[in-house]
């Protein structure tokens, strides 16, 4: 494994989208170890290359990015998998959030968005973009019907809420001016409560059931 938490390999079909990605992370101190433009191609360059951080569109022409995500982590949770997609159906979203990928960042959202969304990532974190937030947000307010009976504790929310937007437990401990096993506690409960096995999925149910307001 390597040794640097700036590593990184990209898989994007396009050649000019994913040279000029490429451009950006390097210029930002990220090692580009690794470039793919097919499913199977990025699974071999992230297998060979084991980075902080696996940038991987949803759409490629061999298969989905989120199916690709899923081989990765049952092979190694470790994996920092970090999915990028222009599509803004929910299902695909809460889809991607649900595979065990730590993050999921929109094409249409701005560079910093996407240089954030990786370094959270590359530290460990969780990150989901404001625009997903935001889709997932209104479709599950656009289901009708009563809200969910909420389940979660104030505090788990305002964690909830934190992890999404990249922070790490370092620095919600820090805010919240609590341990960081509490952190780690409350976010274990949230999990627990809402049935999910990953924080990223953990934040996408909390987002459908109305318990964050981001």
């Amino acid at each position: 494994m390597l040794e640097t938490r700036r590593s990184i390999v990209v898989v994007e079909d396009h050649p000019t989208v994913r040279e000029g990605i490429c451009l950006v992370l390097e210029r930002e101190g990220f090692s580009v170890v690794g470039r793919a433009g097919t499913a199977e191609a990025g699974h071999d360059a992230i297998i060979a290359t084991h980075p902080s951080v696996a940038l991987v569109d949803v759409d490629l022409p061999d298969g989905s990015g989120v199916e690709l995500a899923r081989r990765l982590l049952r092979r190694d949770g470790r994996f920092g998998v970090l999915l990028y997609t222009g599509m803004d159906d929910p299902e695909v979203l809460e889809d991607a959030l649900a595979s065990g990928a730590r993050g999921v960042t929109l094409k249409t959202s701005t560079p910093d968005t996407m240089l954030n969304a990786v370094r959270a990532v590359a530290a460990g974190g969780t990150f989901v973009d404001p625009g997903v937030r935001d889709l997932l947000a209104a479709a599950g307010a656009a289901r009708g019907g009563p809200p969910p009976e909420r389940v979660l504790s104030v505090r788990e929310r305002e964690v909830l809420a934190r992890l999404a937007e990249g922070r790490s437990i370092e620095e919600i401990a820090e805010e919240l001016v609590l341990s960081t096993e509490t952190i780690r506690t409350h976010v274990r409960n949230a999990m627990g409560k809402l049935g999910t096995r990953t924080r990223a999925h953990a934040i996408v149910v909390a987002l459908r059931r109305g318990e964050l307001a981001l």
